[in-house]
């Protein structure tokens, strides 16, 4: 059997967008929208027999019309040949218990093909290779984890031997490593422990929430349980870490193997440059740094260190001009850097030195080259001296 793992699609982060011309969209909301198209072809390519979703379809829990639109029509396109399950995940939860999430339109439509899922339960979903058993965890109020442990348990022991059985959640399990989207969490994390979900009659377990690719168990400790991360980067936070999505096999003596794709979206570059301190022409040198990296169609944030000895003034319109074929330049930070201040030698007394040679000892601190000391020690004894 051969299963699609995705999570946190989060539809509707839109940060560092710019308008496209062509839609009248915003050019990020078009980005996870071909994310979410690669995962759909991907799954029909692949032939799987099912696709499971471990939750956050959008990034808060009133997404509008388009951004529901562009979720909807990928997931029927799914469905027309593939069994879909989708578990509730905190950005698809509502602040209050009588109000519908942003999933249960899929139930209230009785989508073929299509299941969701909001409470701890055990599925049983048909697919061309036979009966799939899953366990589902959504998200649950802060209140409701205080059984979770028993609730599971009770659905372990329903699960039958003849079929595979595997675990969907949307949760954070002790141990895991976050990436930067802890700052997004809509409320207060709960934690379950590994062991809830190490139960050897499952083949495997799907987990979604954080946001970094994470392997927590591996095939060979049974089940194999793996976040699959979020298939697009966030912000810079998560610049450096992978995406994609799992492709599962379970064999015929249910165990468990993984493939991870990568989706391919958009990157995110941060560039350091740091200008030497005798540097005189800090624009060039600048511009011939940039030139180092593929700027081509990502993300951008930009940050000069400039020494305070650099006299040669930046010209920004040169830089932005350089930084053009970025998809978005995130920001340009010059940060002028301080020198500490350098102690005298010891045994010197302050009080002890006239001006000119405190100022002296100032422009040997700063490396001042010789002949501009001179210079300046000359204006400083014209100003002493009138």
């Amino acid at each position: 059997m051969r299963l699609l793992h995705f999570s946190d699609i989060h539809i509707g982060m839109e940060n560092y967008a710019k308008l496209d011309p062509a839609t009248g969209l915003s050019t990020r909301l078009l980005d996870f929208f071909k994310t979410f198209d690669f995962i759909v072809e991907t799954a029909l390519k692949e032939d799987v027999d099912a696709v499971v979703f471990a939750g956050d379809a959008y990034k808060t829990r009133d997404p509008n019309p388009t951004q529901q639109r562009g979720f909807a029509a990928r997931i029927k396109k799914m469905a027309k040949k593939i069994p879909i399950v989708l578990v509730v995940g905190n950005h698809d939860t509502p602040n209050a218990e009588g109000k519908a999430n942003t999933l249960d339109i899929y139930s209230a439509l009785e989508m073929d093909n299509v299941h969701v899922s909001r409470v701890p339960e055990l599925l049983n979903i048909p697919t061309k290779s036979g009966n799939l058993q899953i366990v589902t965890l959504p998200w649950l109020h802060k209140n409701d984890y205080k059984t979770v442990g028993e609730k599971l348990n009770i659905l372990y022991n329903k699960l039958d031997k003849s079929s595979p059985a595997i675990f969907l959640s949307h949760c954070e399990v002790v141990g895991a490593q976050y990436g930067s989207e802890k700052g997004m969490a809509i409320q207060n994390d709960v934690t379950i422990p590994l062991s809830l979900i190490q139960d050897r009659r499952l083949s495997y377990g799907a987990l979604g929430h954080i946001h970094k690719h994470q392997v927590l168990s591996k095939p060979s400790d049974k089940p194999l349980i793996i976040y699959a991360g979020s298939p697009h980067r966030i912000d810079f936070g998560e610049e450096k870490e992978d995406k994609g999505i799992i492709l599962v096999e379970i064999d015929q003596k249910h165990n468990a193997s993984y493939k991870f794709i990568d989706t391919n979206c958009r990157k995110f570059l941060s560039i350091n440059i740091t200008l030497k301190a005798v540097e005189k022409e800090p624009t060039a040198a600048i511009l011939q740094e940039l030139k180092k990296y593929d700027l081509t169609e990502k993300i951008i944030k930009l940050t000069i260190n400039i020494p305070t000895s650099v006299e040669g003034e930046i010209q920004m319109d040169k830089i932005k001009k350089a930084l053009s074929s970025a998809h978005f330049v995130a920001g340009i930070s010059r940060n002028v850097e301080k020198l500490e201040r350098q102690r005298l030698e010891a045994g010197e007394e302050v009080e002890k030195l006239t001006p000119i040679e405190a100022l002296k000892k100032y422009f040997e601190a700063k490396n001042y080259p010789k002949e501009k000391q001179k210079q300046l020690e000359q204006f400083a004894a014209q100003i002493l001296d009138s």
